[in-house]
Order: structure tokens, then C-alpha cells, then sequence
């Protein structure tokens, strides 16, 4: 039984064996083929690469040489197709003194020209230069025949006719001469350009004797090295005879009849050769490396079955720790550390990890600071550690860039540099982060830190930690949406700037209070008042000291106010520089002592860049309910108190109700301004002025007016600044541009050719980044020059100096528009503002010119304007000229122009056209 059995086991080795090497030995010989197949396609794609190395190389050294000639022929028609060389040289007697005058050594130098001939086609050869050096027998410098010479020039000729000058004749030529060290006679190859002489002008005859110029350069060895070295050759050979095509490659010179000159010949190169050669162990090398990993293969395979059952065991245990993590969260209101403390422990089961730790930024995102953690091994709570962003930029960035940190060897991973003695000081030896973003923003890190030696992370827990970090940011939104509807509040109610209620919740606490009081026997007694407070100047102190010294000049007048009211009073912030405080007392008397006691205190000094700043404020105070019983009426009360103590500086204004009608008819008034332009109730007087030189009308200025259907005529001081203040100012001053100037190209036509039109704008239109494109579609439609429009600015343009306004002077200068100051002399502008704001106008105000010229002093001061504006190239307009007097006075001290009731009152537009009709000079002269 024994024999039998070992009988028949003994044939299932070689099966066994067969069957172990079967697929390895099929392996093998599939590579062998496909080895061999490559090969062959490889010796193939090599005799390709050689053939197309010959031929790239060809190529380029025919187009060298091509080149060459071309630079050669270029070179020469600068100095063939010549005025002055036609006159001097193509004289019957060539001026050969100025010809080497004019093409010194070094030109021929500078041209790389070695040969340079001067050719007469009945004296042959007149000059010739070798290298720039002048030859005494210039003739055999190129030793040709008379009939190649005449050859030549009837080619030059024929050339020159068929491209009109543009190129001159050029070939190869061979020639034979003496070699100066054998004396034996040899062959030579040049290059060689030949042009007649002629004029710049082809339509010019050439002169009395057309002459030739020729240049030339030798195929000599210093060329051919150069053109070798460029292309990357050992050495360029000129030959008389091809040589051997199996040693060299050969590139035949012909010449322009197609005739073979010469041979330019060079080793033969095989470059794909060289590299199949060094292709070939590669390949061999290859080989075996295949079938050895062909092997590995097959081994691994059984391995890598192993790995995916123990991959699907790792998932199925990351499901069911999610799944945990999901219901560990109860609601919103849950607090995230009491979450994390249960959820972190967890992780680190799951990951089969030490210590696991969740890091959040901070809020000026200047640090990452632990916020829960737990070491497995110790039992220990991690927490309170930090990151400084500008310490730890690489790890950061990284991180927000790749959102998943693995680092299996985070020692030496050059994204952790900064974090080295971290890692280092707790044995850390893998390291796995995941971003965790809340609203599309990085708010913090989950971070897995593995202390097992060799530690590498599948990509399925890399898969995992990303998961556990998107339920976190899950539970950080929830708790960020919290915090979201808090910050809504405080940005709906509060201030954000000065931290302080605005209207709207000051409004809130007054509807409140007020509701109190009047289900309260406290009505009568208890007033509650509305103190409202602007600070006049803002702009001019943001112009002065600052945007941000301006800004802190609000805080710091915030914090005075709030260190003056009392329990259950309020101070807001109601606008840019407006403040709103309810104070409470037991009388108006006492409210009226609160408000003295407040604006005493407000009007010390603040200090500004080491300056004291004191504050301009407008104060206006309303009481309930003595002067309303409603919430929204008292603000809108004390504001109108407001406004009324802007007329009267320096002291604080009670509300009674003649304030309240003028409010009424206030806004009454901003309101139908909005429908002024609309309705067509605006229109346009116009008050003519004149040249002060001739006495003739020089133009009109536009006044506009409003004509209120049920108000009548209201004049623009009343109702400009309420344009300005509601922005209704771009639709009327757009309405003005587009009157004025159609009207303006009608008296051009038909009464004055140079009349000038004069329209008033405001600094706001200015500051608008459209309007310089604005006037200047206006002027195209109406096809009105620009010197024919000049815009009347007042005086705070010099104060105002913003990219806008900039940017709209240079368009509206550019198109030839004017720019006028209006009453000068009543604003802020000086000259030296003037200076960087430059004006074509100045127009000295009424109020300069009323004692003129009786008065000394208002004379004095008179011509010392006109003489500085005109010093700043500036014309000058006296305004409200009254009496001819006036008006000779400025003539004879030189001012430019004249308006006033003297030459007319604002007249509507048929007026002013009949005052055109009639108009006689000014009589300037007594």
C-alpha cells in the first residue's frame, strides 16, 4: 500500500510544477515578441531620424546661406540707391576723394563686406577695397573677364528693372586665383552683390555715367567655421569636387543658373543610430526588469487580496463610526465641546490612533488654536495650544490648498517644516489633517496623530477623516448660524463702526418709552427728550488730517457721549455725522441743562496729529410731549431743531412749531424737485456779458429757475442745495447742459459766430465719473464745439481733490471746454490751491466791484486779482457791473469781460435773442 501510494504521488510534482511556471514561461515569451517587434520599429523610426537630421541640416545651412547673401544685398542697396552717391560717383569724373570719404574702413567692417569694387562698364574696375583697406590694382581683386564683367552688369540691370530697386543682384560666383603662400593658381567661392549706382527717386536719371557697386564676402574657412559652430557641426569643408557621400554629408552651391559650384560637405551624423545603440542593453536591461516584476505581480496579487478584505473590513467600520457621529448630535443648541468630547475618542478607536484633536481659527484668522483633544494612551484632554499663522504659513497654506494633509513621514515632509519641534516633542510619526470649512471658508482642522512606527494612511481612512470633518463643520454651522442671527441683530440695530444703536433701534426704545408714559400716570411729569447732534466739517477734517484721523475723531465723540448719559438713556449713531441721544428728567427745564451740560462737554478739544481739533456741531433738542407724541415725530422734530442751529453757530436749538411748517415746505420742496425736471416747470434766463477789449458781446451765462405750479418762482439758492442733498442735482444739471447748448448753437447760426455759453455746475456733478462723457455726448448731438461751452464751478473745487474730479477736468479740457471760478474772493480758494487746480476763468464777485472805482482799497484789491489771474493764465469777468464807470475801470486795468445790470438783467431766451439782434457796443472810452 506504501509502494502503491508513493507510485502514484509521484507524477504530481512536474504537473504541479508545470502548472507553477506555465504562466510565467507564456509571460516570458509574450515579452520576447514584443521586445523583438519593438526593436525592429525602433531601427525603423532611427533611419527616419537620421534621414530627417540630413535634411533639417541642409536646410539650415542653405537658408544660412541665403541669409547671408540677402545681408549682403541689403548692405549694398543702402549705399547703391543713394542721392549723393549718384551725384558724386556717376559723374563723368567719379568723386573718388568723397566716395572714401563717405565709406570709411570701418564700414566695410561693421557690413562684413571683404570685398568692395567700384565698376565702370567701359573702364572695368575703378576703386576696390579688400577688408576696407583700399587695393592699388583694384582689378584683380576679382579677377573675371571683360565678357563676365558685362555679364554681370546686364544681370544687375535686368534685376534692378524687374524688382524697382528694391533688392540688388546677387549670387555665387567661382573664380580662380594665385594663392599668396604657393602661388599656385586655386578655386574660390563668394557671395556677391552688384547694384548700379542710382537716386533715391527712381524717376531721377542716374547721371551722366551710371556706375556699379559691388560687395562680396568669400566662402573662406572663417565663414564656414562660424556657420558650423551655429548649427552645431565639427567642421563645414568647401569642396570643387563632391566627396564621398558614405563619410560626409554634401550640400551642392549653385549657382543662379542652377549650375553646381562647389560642395559644402561635413561628417555624416547618424543620431538615430547612436541612440538605438545605446537603446539596445537598455532594452535588454528592461527585459529581465519586466519578467522580475512580472513575477512580483503574481506574488503581490495574493497579497493584494488580503489588503481589499481588510480594506472592506476598515469601511465598514468607518460607516458605522459615522453613522455614531451622526447621532451623537442632538440639535443646534448643543454645545461643541461637549459634543467633541464624545465624538474624539471615538475617531482615535476607529483610526486606531493615539491622539486626536479638532483646531479652530480665530477671528482675525491670525491663529489656530486647539479647541478639544484626547490622548488615548494617557487618558489626557488636549486643548488651549496655538498656532501662529505667520509662524506656520507653510503648514497653513498647504492645508487650504490640498484640504487633506497625509504625511506618512511627516519629519521629513517639507510642508511641516515649521511644525518640526511639534512633532518631535510628542513622538508623532504619521500625520492626517482635514480641513474643516463651514460656508465655503476654512474654519479649522481635524487632526490625526499616529505615534506607531511605519504608520501609512489608506486612502480609505484618508476618505474617512474628510468625512468626520464635514459632520463637525456640520455641528460648527449650526452653532455659526446661531451666532449669524445675533450678528444680524447688532448689524440691523447697531451701528458697526462705533458699536453704538442707530436709528432704528433708537426708535425702538423711544416707541417703548413713549407707549410707558402714556399708559402711565408719568406723562405729564416725566418728559422724555431727543437731542440730535451733527458734526459740521466732516469732510473738510477727513481733507485736513485724514479719512482714518476723521474716523477716529466719530469714535472718540461716541465715547464722550456715552460717558454722558445716565440709566435708561440712549445715545445712536444716526448717520455719518449725526448722533441721536433720548435723555430723561423730571422737567424740560432739567433737559434743557442736561443738553448745556453735553454740548460744554462736547466742546472741549480733541487732540488730532498733536493738534487740538474743536468740533463745529449743530444741536437741535424736541421733548415729549410737549412737541409730539409719537416716536418717529420727535426725531424728525429735533432734526429739524438741527438744521435751524446751522443758521445760528454756537448755540443749541428747542423746537417750537414754526420750525416744523419750514421742514414741511422743506421736504415738500425736495419732493416735487424730483418731478420738476419731468413736468418741464424748470426753465432758463439768460444774462449776456461782454468783452471788455471790444465792448462786444462775448457770450451769456445760463440761470436756471424753477417755476412751481402752486409756489411760483423759486429761486436756486432755495432749492440747489436741496438737489445736492437728495441727488436730484445730475438730472437737472443734465437738463441745463442740454438747454444751454441748443440754444447757444442757435445764436452761433444766427446772430453771433463765437458766442459763448456759460452754465453753472456743481462739485457733485464733478464727482460723478461720468459726466466729462456726459457733456461730451451732449456736444456731439448738437454738434457745438468744445470752446464754445464754460463751466462756472464756486470756489471749493480748490478744496476738493479727488481721482474723479481730476479725471473729468483733464476730459473736459481736452475737448476745449472752459472752466470758470465762480465768485471769487467768498470761498476758501487762494491762489496757491489755484495752482493745482489751473482755471481758464476767474470772475471777481459783486460784492469787490460795488465801491469800484471810488474806493482806493476795493480798487487796489481789484487789479491785484485781475494781474494774479491773469499770472496764473486765467482771463477775469467782474460780476454785477452796475454803472460804466465800473466797466472802463476794469478795462483800463485789464480785465477781460463784464456782466451786470449794465449790459442786461436775466433775460428768457426770445429776450436775449432780440438783445442780440439790437446789441451795440459797450462805450468803454469817456
Amino acid at each position: 500500500m506504501l509502494i502503491a501510494s508513493s507510485t502514484l504521488a509521484a507524477p504530481s510534482a512536474p504537473r504541479m510544477l508545470n502548472t507553477r511556471y506555465r504562466s510565467s514561461l507564456l509571460l516570458l515569451l509574450l515579452l520576447l515578441l514584443g521586445l523583438a517587434g519593438i526593436w525592429q520599429i525602433a531601427r525603423s523610426a532611427a533611419s527616419e531620424l537620421d534621414n530627417a537630421a540630413h535634411q533639417l541640416v541642409q536646410q539650415g545651412l542653405e537658408q544660412e546661406l541665403l541669409r547671408q547673401r540677402r545681408q549682403l544685398a541689403t548692405n549694398l542697396a543702402d549705399y547703391a540707391i543713394w542721392d549723393d552717391m549718384a551725384t558724386h560717383v556717376n559723374a563723368l569724373q567719379p568723386d573718388l576723394l568723397w566716395l572714401n570719404d563717405n565709406l570709411t574702413p570701418s564700414i566695410y567692417h561693421n557690413l562684413g563686406v571683404q570685398l568692395a569694387l567700384l565698376v565702370d562698364k567701359e573702364r572695368g574696375v575703378l576703386v576696390g577695397r579688400q577688408h576696407g583697406v583700399l587695393v592699388d590694382k583694384p582689378a584683380q581683386l576679382l579677377p573675371l573677364s571683360t565678357a563676365q564683367w558685362q555679364q554681370l552688369m546686364r544681370n544687375a540691370d535686368r534685376y534692378a528693372a524687374a524688382n524697382q530697386y528694391d533688392q540688388p543682384f546677387s549670387q555665387l560666383l567661382q573664380y580662380n586665383a594665385l594663392n599668396p603662400q604657393s602661388g599656385q593658381p586655386e578655386s574660390r567661392l563668394l557671395m556677391l552683390s552688384l547694384q548700379r549706382i542710382s537716386p533715391e527717386d527712381p524717376q531721377k536719371l542716374p547721371g551722366p555715367v551710371p556706375r556699379y557697386l559691388l560687395f562680396a564676402r568669400h566662402l573662406d574657412s572663417s565663414l564656414l567655421q562660424q556657420i558650423a559652430t551655429a548649427y552645431g557641426l565639427p567642421r563645414l569643408t568647401l569642396n570643387f569636387s563632391i566627396s564621398d557621400p558614405a563619410l560626409e554629408d554634401v550640400l551642392p552651391l549653385k549657382n543662379n543658373s542652377g549650375q553646381n559650384l562647389a560642395y559644402l560637405s561635413w561628417p555624416r551624423q547618424s543620431p538615430g543610430q547612436a541612440l538605438l545603440q545605446r537603446v539596445l542593453p537598455q532594452s535588454l536591461i528592461l527585459l529581465g526588469s519586466v519578467f522580475l516584476l512580472s513575477m512580483l505581480v503574481i506574488r503581490g496579487s495574493r497579497h493584494l487580496q488580503q489588503r481589499q478584505q481588510q480594506q472592506s473590513e476598515r469601511q465598514r467600520q468607518h460607516g458605522n463610526t459615522l453613522q455614531q457621529l451622526m447621532n451623537l448630535r442632538h440639535d443646534d443648541q448643543q454645545d461643541l465641546d461637549d459634543y467633541l468630547a464624545d465624538v474624539l475618542p471615538l475617531l482615535a478607536q476607529t483610526l486606531s490612533i493615539s491622539r486626536v484633536s479638532v483646531w479652530q481659527f480665530s477671528t482675525d484668522r491670525k491663529e489656530l488654536q486647539c479647541i478639544a483633544g484626547i490622548n488615548t494612551l494617557t487618558g489626557e484632554r488636549l486643548g488651549g495650544e496655538t498656532l501662529d499663522e505667520s509662524k506656520h504659513d507653510d503648514y497653513l497654506q498647504a492645508l487650504q490648498s490640498e484640504q487633506v494633509l497625509a504625511s506618512n513621514q511627516p519629519q521629513d515632509d517639507p510642508r511641516l517644516l515649521s511644525l518640526q519641534q511639534y512633532l518631535y516633542s510628542r513622538g508623532v510619526t504619521a500625520l492626517l489633517d482635514a480641513s474643516i470649512v463651514v460656508g465655503g471658508m476654512h474654519q479649522g482642522v481635524l487632526c490625526a496623530e499616529s505615534q506607531t512606527p511605519r504608520r501609512e494612511w489608506q486612502a480609505d481612512e484618508i476618505g474617512f477623516i474628510t468625512a468626520a470633518a464635514n459632520v463637525i463643520a456640520l455641528v460648527m454651522e449650526s452653532r455659526a448660524r446661531l451666532h449669524a442671527e445675533g450678528e444680524l441683530y447688532r448689524q440691523f440695530y447697531y451701528d458697526r463702526f462705533t458699536g453704538l444703536p442707530n436709528r432704528t433701534r433708537l426708535l425702538m426704545q423711544l416707541d417703548e418709552l413713549l407707549q410707558q408714559r402714556q399708559h402711565s400716570s408719568q406723562r405729564e411729569a416725566q418728559p422724555v427728550g431727543c437731542m440730535m447732534m451733527a458734526v459740521e466739517g466732516l469732510a473738510n477734517i477727513n481733507e485736513l488730517f485724514g479719512r482714518d484721523n476723521g474716523d477716529l475723531v466719530i469714535r472718540e465723540l461716541g465715547r464722550r457721549l456715552e460717558s454722558s448719559i445716565g440709566n435708561g438713556e440712549m445715545v445712536a449713531r444716526c448717520a455719518d455725522n449725526r448722533f441721536a441721544l433720548q435723555l430723561l428728567g423730571q422737567d424740560e427745564e432739567q433737559l434743557s441743562r442736561r443738553v448745556d451740560d453735553i454740548t460744554s462737554q462736547l466742546a472741549k478739544p480733541l487732540e488730532v496729529q498733536g493738534q487740538p481739533l474743536f468740533l463745529r456741531l449743530s444741536v437741535g433738542l424736541a421733548i415729549y410731549p410737549h412737541d409730539c407724541d409719537e416716536a418717529e415725530a420727535i426725531l424728525d422734530n429735533a432734526e429739524a431743531a438741527l438744521l435751524l442751529s446751522r443758521e445760528s453757530p454756537g448755540s443749541w436749538v428747542r423746537f417750537h412749531p414754526e420750525i416744523n411748517s419750514n421742514w414741511r415746505r422743506r421736504n415738500r420742496l425736495q419732493a416735487d424737485l424730483r418731478q420738476a425736471v419731468s413736468r418741464g416747470e424748470l426753465l432758463l434766463n439768460y444774462q449776456p456779458y461782454v468783452s471788455l477789449k471790444s465792448g462786444k458781446v462775448a457770450g451769456a451765462e445760463a440761470l436756471v429757475r424753477w417755476q412751481h405750479p402752486e409756489l411760483g418762482l423759486i429761486p436756486p439758492v432755495d432749492f440747489i442745495p436741496l438737489a445736492e442733498e437728495s441727488g436730484v442735482i445730475h438730472a437737472l444739471g443734465e437738463w441745463v447742459l442740454q438747454e444751454g447748448i441748443r440754444h447757444a448753437v442757435q445764436w452761433r447760426q444766427h446772430y453771433l459766430s463765437n458766442f459763448v455759453i456759460s452754465i453753472n455746475i456743481s462739485l457733485l456733478q464733478l464727482e460723478d465719473a461720468r459726466f466729462a462723457e456726459m457733456v461730451a455726448a451732449i456736444l456731439a448731438t448738437y454738434h457745438l464745439p468744445g470752446e464754445a461751452l464754460e463751466l462756472e464751478v464756486t470756489e471749493g473745487l480748490a478744496l476738493r481733490n479727488t481721482p474723479a474730479i481730476d479725471s473729468n477736468l483733464q476730459l473736459l479740457r481736452a475737448l476745449g471746454i472752459a472752466i470758470a471760478i465762480d465768485d471769487f474772493g467768498t470761498g476758501y480758494a487762494s491762489f496757491s490751491y489755484l495752482r493745482r487746480f489751473p482755471v481758464e476763468k476767474l470772475k471777481i464777485d459783486k460784492q469787490f466791484l460795488d465801491h469800484v472805482p471810488e474806493n482806493d482799497s476795493s480798487s487796489n484789491l481789484v487789479r491785484m486779482i485781475v494781474a494774479m489771474g491773469h499770472t496764473l493764465g486765467a482771463s477775469v469777468t467782474g460780476e454785477g457791473i452796475e454803472n460804466i464807470e465800473q466797466a472802463r475801470f476794469l478795462a483800463q486795468h485789464g480785465c477781460d469781460f463784464a456782466q451786470g445790470y449794465l449790459i442786461s438783467r436775466p433775460l428768457a431766451a426770445p429776450a436775449l435773442e432780440q438783445f442780440l439782434a439790437a446789441a451795440r457796443p459797450l462805450p468803454l472810452r469817456a
